[in-house]
Parts: C-alpha cells; sequence; structure tokens
C-alpha cells in the first residue's frame, strides 16, 4: 500500500516530460502582435524579434533608438535578439536576459510553456523583486494570431 502510494504522489510531482528544450523552438507571438523566434544555438537559447507589432509603443522607424549605446541606435529591430543565453533546465528556459527595445533596458528572463498547453508560454522579465509576465502563443505557420489577456 506505502508503494502505490508513493508512486502515485511520485507522478503528481514528476515534470512533464513532454516539454524538451526543443519543444521552446520556433515562432511565438506575444500579446500585442510582435513575434519572437526562439532557438538554440549550442547549449544556449536565444530569441529575435521575427515581425514586430502593427501599432509598436516606440521605435517607430524600426530601428534600436532607445538603446543606450549610441552606435547602436541605427540597427534595425528585425532580426536582432532579444533573448539572450538562456539554458533549458528543468522545463523551463532561465539564467539569460531580456532585452526591451521600447526601452533601451536588459532584464533577468525567465521562460515557461504552459504544462496543459504547450502552444502556450509564459515570458517573465525580472528587476530585483519586481517582474512582469508576457503570455506567448505559438505560430504555426506564416500567418498570425490573436491572443487575449
Amino acid at each position: 500500500m506505502r508503494f502505490i502510494f508513493l508512486l502515485t504522489i511520485f507522478f503528481l510531482i514528476a515534470p512533464d516530460s513532454s516539454i524538451t528544450s526543443d519543444t521552446y523552438i520556433g515562432k511565438w507571438e506575444i500579446t500585442g502582435g510582435s513575434i519572437i523566434e526562439i532557438y538554440k544555438d549550442g547549449d544556449n537559447f536565444y530569441g529575435k524579434i521575427h515581425k514586430r507589432a502593427e501599432n509598436p509603443l516606440s521605435n517607430f522607424n524600426g530601428l534600436d533608438n532607445k538603446n543606450p549605446v549610441k552606435e547602436l541606435q541605427n540597427r534595425p529591430l528585425l532580426g536582432m535578439n532579444i533573448l539572450n543565453e538562456l539554458k533549458y533546465e528543468d522545463g523551463e528556459l532561465s539564467g539569460g536576459t531580456i532585452y526591451n527595445a521600447d526601452s533601451g533596458k536588459t532584464y533577468t528572463v525567465k521562460v515557461w510553456i504552459n504544462s496543459e498547453d504547450i502552444d502556450l508560454c509564459y515570458i517573465r522579465a525580472y528587476k530585483s523583486f519586481l517582474f512582469k509576465t508576457f503570455k506567448a502563443r505559438r505560430v504555426k505557420s506564416d500567418d498570425t494570431i490573436s491572443i487575449s489577456n
């Protein structure tokens, strides 16, 4: 009886094996319409801007205007990495940074996939003990989708 109880507890707390590091690879549309393409290079994961929102908050000319490094303010946002140096561990991507082109600031980041819907992930940017979480939905083709909050 004790064995059955322990086995039940193990399966309740065991990580979801359907989420692997490769599950993160692909295009993800963030609430607001921007699409980030997550890819793997070596042991690290990165995310680049694949498409900008139709109504961006800033950088209307498509350049990295808010970057604190003056020499980088003329680089195009499309194709630019905003997720950097993430590692896959315990079902999540973490240990890296996210760059917010709207403010020119960089934050610590964690990305995880909803275990009940592998086409839904969350991107959480941290500044000290404060954080903001964004929803992202997997884009299965070049057609974009809309996400509700």
